[in-house]
């Protein structure tokens, strides 16, 4: 799950049918949002897979970016979670 700033629009790049050329790994499902995406994917031991989601800034402003989380399915044993981060968009 990565949940966006309010002030992001999350662009749905399925819709665009440019999602191959964003080299983001094959998902089992995506689930957009209006502030987040839930990506739905399976996960070997010590595999990675990278998944790039395109948003539109459309105010300038400081906002706080939450971090990404991820947990299995059916073990909630096995999580993982990025750190946050602020993030200021300004307009040129």
């Amino acid at each position: 799950t990565e949940v966006f700033p309010s002030g992001w629009e999350i662009r749905n790049t399925r819709m665009e049918g440019n999602e191959p050329s964003l080299g983001s790994a094959a998902s089992d499902y995506q689930d957009y949002r209006d502030d987040r995406v839930m990506t739905y994917f399976g996960l070997r031991p010590g595999e990675t897979k990278r998944y790039v989601l395109m948003v539109t800034a459309t105010y300038a402003g400081k906002f706080y970016f939450p971090g990404a989380y991820c947990e299995a399915m059916y073990d909630n044993t096995i999580s993982a979670k990025e750190k946050g981060m602020w993030v200021e968009v300004v307009t040129e």
